[in-house]
Protein backbone atom coordinates (compact mmCIF):
# COMPACT_ATOMS: atom_id res chain seq x y z
CA UNK A 1 0.00 0.00 0.00
CA UNK A 2 1.45 3.38 -1.02
CA UNK A 3 2.03 6.01 1.65
CA UNK A 4 0.05 9.23 1.48
CA UNK A 5 2.20 12.31 2.09
CA UNK A 6 0.83 15.73 3.01
CA UNK A 7 2.69 19.03 2.69
CA UNK A 8 1.28 22.20 4.26
CA UNK A 9 2.53 25.65 3.27
CA UNK A 10 1.70 29.27 3.97
CA UNK A 11 1.59 29.91 0.23
CA UNK A 12 1.66 27.84 -2.94
CA UNK A 13 2.65 28.97 -6.41
CA UNK A 14 0.56 26.71 -8.63
CA UNK A 15 2.66 26.97 -11.82
CA UNK A 16 0.07 28.70 -13.99
CA UNK A 17 0.26 32.10 -12.29
CA UNK A 18 -2.26 31.34 -9.57
CA UNK A 19 -1.41 31.54 -5.88
CA UNK A 20 -3.11 29.69 -3.01
CA UNK A 21 -2.64 30.76 0.61
CA UNK A 22 -2.70 28.22 3.44
CA UNK A 23 -2.29 25.48 0.87
CA UNK A 24 -1.86 21.72 1.08
CA UNK A 25 -0.70 19.16 -1.44
CA UNK A 26 -1.17 15.45 -0.83
CA UNK A 27 0.43 12.82 -3.01
CA UNK A 28 0.46 9.05 -3.14
CA UNK A 29 3.09 7.27 -5.16
CA UNK A 30 4.04 9.44 -8.12
CA UNK A 31 0.81 11.46 -8.35
CA UNK A 32 -0.84 14.35 -6.55
CA UNK A 33 -4.22 13.30 -5.15
CA UNK A 34 -5.17 16.62 -3.53
CA UNK A 35 -4.20 20.25 -3.92
CA UNK A 36 -6.05 23.19 -2.45
CA UNK A 37 -6.80 24.98 0.80
CA UNK A 38 -5.55 23.24 3.92
CA UNK A 39 -8.89 23.26 5.69
CA UNK A 40 -10.32 20.87 3.07
CA UNK A 41 -7.29 18.58 2.81
CA UNK A 42 -7.45 14.92 3.88
CA UNK A 43 -5.65 14.02 7.08
CA UNK A 44 -2.71 11.64 6.65
CA UNK A 45 0.04 10.38 8.95
CA UNK A 46 3.10 11.61 7.01
CA UNK A 47 3.27 15.40 7.09
CA UNK A 48 5.74 18.12 6.13
CA UNK A 49 5.56 21.89 6.35
CA UNK A 50 7.16 24.69 4.36
CA UNK A 51 6.95 28.44 3.98
CA UNK A 52 6.13 28.00 0.30
CA UNK A 53 5.63 25.22 -2.23
CA UNK A 54 5.74 25.22 -6.02
CA UNK A 55 6.10 22.71 -8.87
CA UNK A 56 9.51 21.32 -9.75
CA UNK A 57 11.39 23.52 -12.22
CA UNK A 58 11.99 22.93 -15.92
CA UNK A 59 15.07 23.84 -17.97
CA UNK A 60 13.86 23.61 -21.57
CA UNK A 61 17.19 24.10 -23.33
CA UNK A 62 20.27 22.32 -22.07
CA UNK A 63 22.92 19.87 -23.30
CA UNK A 64 24.76 16.98 -21.67
CA UNK A 65 27.95 16.74 -23.72
CA UNK A 66 30.50 15.73 -21.11
CA UNK A 67 32.88 18.38 -22.45
CA UNK A 68 34.81 20.61 -20.04
CA UNK A 69 35.61 23.20 -22.73
CA UNK A 70 33.10 25.62 -24.36
CA UNK A 71 34.03 24.63 -27.90
CA UNK A 72 32.28 22.41 -30.44
CA UNK A 73 35.70 21.28 -31.68
CA UNK A 74 36.62 20.07 -28.18
CA UNK A 75 33.45 17.98 -28.04
CA UNK A 76 34.77 15.85 -30.89
CA UNK A 77 37.46 14.46 -28.62
CA UNK A 78 35.44 13.66 -25.50
CA UNK A 79 35.44 9.94 -24.77
CA UNK A 80 31.70 9.18 -24.41
CA UNK A 81 32.36 7.03 -21.33
CA UNK A 82 34.14 9.89 -19.60
CA UNK A 83 31.57 12.38 -20.84
CA UNK A 84 28.66 10.36 -19.50
CA UNK A 85 30.38 10.05 -16.12
CA UNK A 86 30.85 13.82 -15.98
CA UNK A 87 27.23 14.36 -16.92
CA UNK A 88 26.06 12.42 -13.87
CA UNK A 89 27.48 15.26 -11.75
CA UNK A 90 25.53 17.77 -13.84
CA UNK A 91 22.33 15.79 -13.32
CA UNK A 92 22.72 15.58 -9.57
CA UNK A 93 23.33 19.32 -9.36
CA UNK A 94 20.21 20.05 -11.40
CA UNK A 95 17.96 17.94 -9.22
CA UNK A 96 19.29 19.32 -5.94
CA UNK A 97 18.64 22.82 -7.31
CA UNK A 98 14.96 21.98 -7.87
CA UNK A 99 14.98 21.09 -11.57
CA UNK A 100 12.90 17.93 -11.84
CA UNK A 101 12.56 18.02 -15.65
CA UNK A 102 14.80 19.13 -18.50
CA UNK A 103 14.47 19.23 -22.26
CA UNK A 104 17.88 18.35 -23.64
CA UNK A 105 18.19 19.64 -27.20
CA UNK A 106 21.27 17.75 -28.35
CA UNK A 107 23.61 15.53 -26.38
CA UNK A 108 23.62 12.28 -24.43
CA UNK A 109 20.31 12.94 -22.72
CA UNK A 110 18.32 10.20 -24.47
CA UNK A 111 20.68 7.59 -23.07
CA UNK A 112 21.25 9.21 -19.68
CA UNK A 113 17.51 9.33 -19.12
CA UNK A 114 17.35 5.54 -19.25
CA UNK A 115 19.71 5.36 -16.27
CA UNK A 116 17.76 8.09 -14.46
CA UNK A 117 14.46 6.29 -14.97
CA UNK A 118 15.99 3.04 -13.75
CA UNK A 119 17.17 4.80 -10.59
CA UNK A 120 20.82 4.00 -11.34
CA UNK A 121 21.79 7.69 -11.30
CA UNK A 122 20.10 10.69 -9.69
CA UNK A 123 18.76 13.44 -11.88
CA UNK A 124 15.75 15.12 -13.45
CA UNK A 125 13.51 13.50 -16.05
CA UNK A 126 15.24 14.15 -19.39
CA UNK A 127 13.35 14.74 -22.63
CA UNK A 128 16.21 14.27 -25.09
CA UNK A 129 16.61 15.14 -28.76
CA UNK A 130 19.56 12.90 -29.61
CA UNK A 131 21.56 14.45 -32.45
CA UNK A 132 20.90 17.99 -33.64
CA UNK A 133 19.83 18.03 -37.30
CA UNK A 134 21.97 20.45 -39.30
CA UNK A 135 22.71 21.07 -42.94
CA UNK A 136 26.29 20.56 -44.09
CA UNK A 137 28.20 23.74 -43.21
CA UNK A 138 25.47 24.71 -40.75
CA UNK A 139 25.47 25.41 -37.04
CA UNK A 140 25.67 21.72 -36.13
CA UNK A 141 28.75 21.17 -38.33
CA UNK A 142 32.30 21.30 -37.00
CA UNK A 143 33.70 23.39 -39.81
CA UNK A 144 37.39 22.85 -39.12
CA UNK A 145 37.13 19.04 -39.06
CA UNK A 146 37.14 16.69 -42.09
CA UNK A 147 33.62 15.57 -42.97
CA UNK A 148 34.61 11.91 -42.64
CA UNK A 149 35.63 12.57 -39.05
CA UNK A 150 32.13 13.70 -38.15
CA UNK A 151 30.78 10.26 -39.04
CA UNK A 152 32.56 8.99 -35.91
CA UNK A 153 31.89 11.98 -33.67
CA UNK A 154 30.34 11.74 -30.24
CA UNK A 155 26.61 11.22 -30.30
CA UNK A 156 24.62 14.38 -29.68
CA UNK A 157 26.60 16.63 -31.98
CA UNK A 158 25.13 17.64 -35.31
CA UNK A 159 23.85 15.02 -37.74
CA UNK A 160 24.40 16.53 -41.17
CA UNK A 161 21.42 16.10 -43.48
CA UNK A 162 20.91 17.66 -46.90
CA UNK A 163 17.85 17.38 -49.08
CA UNK A 164 14.39 16.05 -48.31
CA UNK A 165 15.34 12.36 -48.20
CA UNK A 166 18.22 12.87 -45.76
CA UNK A 167 16.08 15.12 -43.56
CA UNK A 168 13.44 12.41 -43.45
CA UNK A 169 16.01 9.79 -42.47
CA UNK A 170 17.56 12.16 -39.91
CA UNK A 171 14.27 12.46 -38.02
CA UNK A 172 13.73 8.72 -38.13
CA UNK A 173 17.25 8.09 -36.86
CA UNK A 174 16.54 10.21 -33.77
CA UNK A 175 13.18 8.52 -33.22
CA UNK A 176 14.99 5.17 -33.36
CA UNK A 177 17.19 6.31 -30.46
CA UNK A 178 14.14 7.30 -28.44
CA UNK A 179 14.25 11.06 -28.98
CA UNK A 180 11.25 12.83 -27.46
CA UNK A 181 11.88 16.13 -29.22
CA UNK A 182 13.58 16.93 -32.54
CA UNK A 183 16.17 19.73 -32.63
CA UNK A 184 17.04 21.54 -35.85
CA UNK A 185 19.36 24.40 -36.77
CA UNK A 186 17.22 26.84 -38.75
CA UNK A 187 19.86 29.59 -38.67
CA UNK A 188 23.57 29.99 -38.16
CA UNK A 189 25.00 30.14 -34.67
CA UNK A 190 27.56 31.63 -32.33
CA UNK A 191 29.60 28.58 -31.34
CA UNK A 192 30.02 27.34 -34.92
CA UNK A 193 32.96 28.84 -36.79
CA UNK A 194 31.98 29.89 -40.30
CA UNK A 195 28.20 30.29 -40.61
CA UNK A 196 26.51 33.62 -39.88
CA UNK A 197 23.87 33.73 -37.09
CA UNK A 198 21.44 35.72 -39.24
CA UNK A 199 21.40 33.41 -42.25
CA UNK A 200 18.59 30.90 -42.68
CA UNK A 201 19.60 27.24 -42.79
CA UNK A 202 17.57 24.49 -44.49
CA UNK A 203 15.16 25.17 -47.32
CA UNK A 204 11.43 25.33 -46.72
CA UNK A 205 11.01 21.86 -48.26
CA UNK A 206 13.58 20.46 -45.86
CA UNK A 207 12.06 22.22 -42.85
CA UNK A 208 8.55 21.08 -43.67
CA UNK A 209 9.72 17.50 -44.18
CA UNK A 210 11.33 17.47 -40.73
CA UNK A 211 8.28 18.97 -39.04
CA UNK A 212 5.81 16.66 -40.79
CA UNK A 213 7.78 13.50 -40.01
CA UNK A 214 8.24 14.49 -36.37
CA UNK A 215 4.55 15.36 -36.07
CA UNK A 216 3.54 11.87 -37.21
CA UNK A 217 5.31 10.57 -34.12
CA UNK A 218 3.87 13.36 -31.92
CA UNK A 219 7.30 14.96 -31.50
CA UNK A 220 7.69 18.71 -31.45
CA UNK A 221 10.40 20.69 -33.20
CA UNK A 222 12.86 22.88 -31.30
CA UNK A 223 14.34 25.30 -33.82
CA UNK A 224 17.67 26.98 -33.12
CA UNK A 225 17.14 30.46 -34.61
CA UNK A 226 19.02 33.73 -34.28
CA UNK A 227 18.22 35.57 -37.52
CA UNK A 228 14.77 36.77 -38.57
CA UNK A 229 14.71 34.71 -41.81
CA UNK A 230 15.28 31.47 -39.90
CA UNK A 231 12.70 32.39 -37.26
CA UNK A 232 10.03 33.05 -39.88
CA UNK A 233 10.87 29.94 -41.90
CA UNK A 234 10.76 27.73 -38.80
CA UNK A 235 7.42 29.17 -37.71
CA UNK A 236 5.94 28.83 -41.19
CA UNK A 237 7.07 25.21 -41.28
CA UNK A 238 5.38 24.49 -37.95
CA UNK A 239 8.18 24.51 -35.39
CA UNK A 240 6.77 24.70 -31.86
CA UNK A 241 9.68 26.43 -30.12
CA UNK A 242 12.16 29.08 -31.19
CA UNK A 243 15.48 28.81 -29.37
CA UNK A 244 17.37 32.10 -28.73
CA UNK A 245 15.33 34.37 -31.05
CA UNK A 246 18.03 37.03 -31.20
CA UNK A 247 16.62 39.04 -34.10
CA UNK A 248 12.96 38.66 -33.17
CA UNK A 249 11.03 41.82 -34.09
CA UNK A 250 7.46 42.92 -33.41
CA UNK A 251 6.07 41.29 -36.55
CA UNK A 252 7.72 37.99 -35.70
CA UNK A 253 6.48 38.27 -32.12
CA UNK A 254 2.96 38.64 -33.48
CA UNK A 255 3.53 35.60 -35.70
CA UNK A 256 4.68 33.55 -32.71
CA UNK A 257 1.51 34.48 -30.84
CA UNK A 258 -0.59 33.60 -33.90
CA UNK A 259 1.13 30.21 -34.20
CA UNK A 260 1.01 29.61 -30.42
CA UNK A 261 4.78 29.08 -30.54
CA UNK A 262 7.08 29.33 -27.54
CA UNK A 263 10.29 31.32 -27.20
CA UNK A 264 13.16 29.78 -25.22
CA UNK A 265 15.49 32.82 -25.10
CA UNK A 266 18.47 31.33 -23.17
CA UNK A 267 19.75 34.67 -21.85
CA UNK A 268 21.90 32.71 -19.38
CA UNK A 269 24.31 31.43 -22.02
CA UNK A 270 24.60 34.86 -23.65
CA UNK A 271 25.50 36.49 -20.34
CA UNK A 272 27.93 33.77 -19.27
CA UNK A 273 29.83 33.67 -22.56
CA UNK A 274 29.89 37.45 -22.96
CA UNK A 275 31.42 37.95 -19.51
CA UNK A 276 33.76 34.95 -19.70
CA UNK A 277 37.44 35.40 -18.92
CA UNK A 278 40.09 34.71 -21.54
CA UNK A 279 41.05 31.54 -19.66
CA UNK A 280 37.57 30.06 -20.14
CA UNK A 281 38.48 28.74 -23.58
CA UNK A 282 35.70 30.39 -25.61
CA UNK A 283 36.91 30.50 -29.26
CA UNK A 284 37.73 33.95 -30.65
CA UNK A 285 35.25 33.58 -33.51
CA UNK A 286 32.46 32.87 -31.01
CA UNK A 287 33.33 35.94 -28.92
CA UNK A 288 33.32 38.11 -32.06
CA UNK A 289 29.82 36.92 -32.96
CA UNK A 290 28.62 37.28 -29.39
CA UNK A 291 29.72 40.90 -29.13
CA UNK A 292 27.66 41.67 -32.24
CA UNK A 293 24.44 40.18 -30.90
CA UNK A 294 24.66 40.69 -27.11
CA UNK A 295 22.52 43.86 -26.98
CA UNK A 296 20.32 42.74 -29.86
CA UNK A 297 19.39 39.56 -28.00
CA UNK A 298 18.31 41.55 -24.95
CA UNK A 299 16.22 43.92 -27.10
CA UNK A 300 14.49 40.99 -28.78
CA UNK A 301 13.71 39.46 -25.39
CA UNK A 302 12.20 42.75 -24.27
CA UNK A 303 10.00 42.83 -27.40
CA UNK A 304 8.81 39.27 -26.76
CA UNK A 305 7.93 40.06 -23.15
CA UNK A 306 6.15 43.30 -24.03
CA UNK A 307 4.16 41.62 -26.79
CA UNK A 308 3.16 38.68 -24.60
CA UNK A 309 4.96 35.87 -26.42
CA UNK A 310 4.83 32.64 -24.44
CA UNK A 311 8.26 32.02 -22.93
CA UNK A 312 9.86 28.94 -21.36
CA UNK A 313 13.03 28.92 -19.29
CA UNK A 314 16.18 27.55 -20.89
CA UNK A 315 19.86 28.11 -20.13
CA UNK A 316 21.75 26.41 -23.00
CA UNK A 317 24.41 25.00 -20.69
CA UNK A 318 26.74 22.73 -22.66
CA UNK A 319 29.90 22.34 -20.56
CA UNK A 320 30.11 19.68 -17.84
CA UNK A 321 31.53 19.44 -14.36
CA UNK A 322 32.41 21.80 -11.50
CA UNK A 323 34.60 24.83 -12.05
CA UNK A 324 33.57 25.47 -15.66
CA UNK A 325 32.08 28.49 -17.38
CA UNK A 326 28.59 27.13 -16.65
CA UNK A 327 27.43 25.66 -13.36
CA UNK A 328 24.60 23.14 -13.48
CA UNK A 329 22.46 23.97 -10.49
CA UNK A 330 22.42 27.74 -11.02
CA UNK A 331 19.89 27.37 -13.85
CA UNK A 332 17.34 29.49 -11.97
CA UNK A 333 19.48 32.53 -12.78
CA UNK A 334 17.53 32.60 -16.03
CA UNK A 335 14.46 33.63 -14.03
CA UNK A 336 16.32 36.73 -12.84
CA UNK A 337 17.44 37.54 -16.39
CA UNK A 338 13.82 37.36 -17.55
CA UNK A 339 12.73 39.70 -14.78
CA UNK A 340 15.57 42.09 -15.65
CA UNK A 341 14.26 42.19 -19.22
CA UNK A 342 10.85 43.33 -18.00
CA UNK A 343 8.93 40.16 -17.18
CA UNK A 344 6.78 40.07 -14.06
CA UNK A 345 8.12 37.69 -11.41
CA UNK A 346 5.00 35.53 -11.49
CA UNK A 347 5.29 35.16 -15.27
CA UNK A 348 8.98 34.30 -15.02
CA UNK A 349 8.08 31.56 -12.55
CA UNK A 350 5.45 30.24 -14.97
CA UNK A 351 8.16 30.11 -17.66
CA UNK A 352 10.08 27.78 -15.33
CA UNK A 353 7.12 25.59 -14.40
CA UNK A 354 3.80 25.44 -16.26
CA UNK A 355 5.22 26.47 -19.63
CA UNK A 356 7.95 23.82 -19.54
CA UNK A 357 5.84 20.80 -20.53
CA UNK A 358 4.40 22.77 -23.45
CA UNK A 359 7.80 22.59 -25.17
CA UNK A 360 7.55 18.79 -25.25
CA UNK A 361 3.83 18.33 -25.85
CA UNK A 362 1.91 15.14 -25.13
CA UNK A 363 5.01 13.19 -24.14
CA UNK A 364 5.48 15.47 -21.10
CA UNK A 365 2.33 14.14 -19.50
CA UNK A 366 0.92 16.09 -16.56
CA UNK A 367 3.70 18.06 -14.93
CA UNK A 368 4.71 21.65 -14.16
CA UNK A 369 1.51 22.36 -12.22
CA UNK A 370 0.29 21.65 -8.69
CA UNK A 371 -3.03 19.94 -9.35
CA UNK A 372 -4.78 16.64 -8.74
CA UNK A 373 -3.60 13.98 -11.17
CA UNK A 374 -0.32 15.71 -11.95
CA UNK A 375 3.13 14.34 -11.20
CA UNK A 376 4.28 14.86 -7.62
CA UNK A 377 7.18 17.14 -8.61
CA UNK A 378 7.25 19.64 -5.76
CA UNK A 379 9.67 22.09 -4.17
CA UNK A 380 9.46 22.87 -0.45
CA UNK A 381 10.93 26.32 0.15
CA UNK A 382 11.97 28.43 3.14
CA UNK A 383 10.92 31.65 1.38
CA UNK A 384 8.30 32.84 -1.08
CA UNK A 385 9.83 33.08 -4.59
CA UNK A 386 7.21 35.65 -5.61
CA UNK A 387 8.88 38.10 -3.23
CA UNK A 388 12.36 37.43 -4.55
CA UNK A 389 13.05 34.90 -7.33
CA UNK A 390 16.75 34.90 -6.46
CA UNK A 391 15.99 32.59 -3.53
CA UNK A 392 15.76 29.77 -6.09
CA UNK A 393 19.46 30.14 -6.90
CA UNK A 394 20.40 29.45 -3.27
CA UNK A 395 19.97 25.80 -2.38
CA UNK A 396 19.80 26.62 1.31
CA UNK A 397 16.31 27.94 0.58
CA UNK A 398 15.19 24.57 -0.78
CA UNK A 399 14.04 22.35 2.09
CA UNK A 400 13.20 19.34 -0.07
CA UNK A 401 12.95 18.43 -3.73
CA UNK A 402 10.21 15.91 -4.50
CA UNK A 403 10.43 14.21 -7.89
CA UNK A 404 7.60 11.87 -8.84
CA UNK A 405 6.84 11.29 -5.18
CA UNK A 406 10.43 10.67 -4.01
CA UNK A 407 12.23 13.03 -1.63
CA UNK A 408 15.73 14.14 -2.62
Amino acid sequence: METHVRIDAEIAFVGNGEVVKNATVVFSGKKIIYFGESEHAPSVETKHTAKAIMPGLWDCHTHFTGSKTPSIEAMLFVDPRVGAARATWDLSQLLSAGFTSVREVGGMGVHLNKAVMEGVIVGPRIYGAGDVLSMTGGHGDVHSAPLDMLMHAQEGLGMLVDGVSECLKGVRAQLRKGAEVIKICASGGVMSEIDHPIHQQFSMDELMTIVEEASRAERQIAAHCHGAPGIKAALDAGAKTIEHGTYLDEDLADLMIEKDAILVPTRYVVEKLYHASESAGVPDYAMDKLRDLYNQHFSALQIAIKKGVKIALGTDMFVSGPGGIFQYGENALEIEYLVKAGMKTEDALVSATGNGPLTVGKLAGKTGILAEGYDADILLLKENPLNDPSILTNRENIVHVVKQGRFF
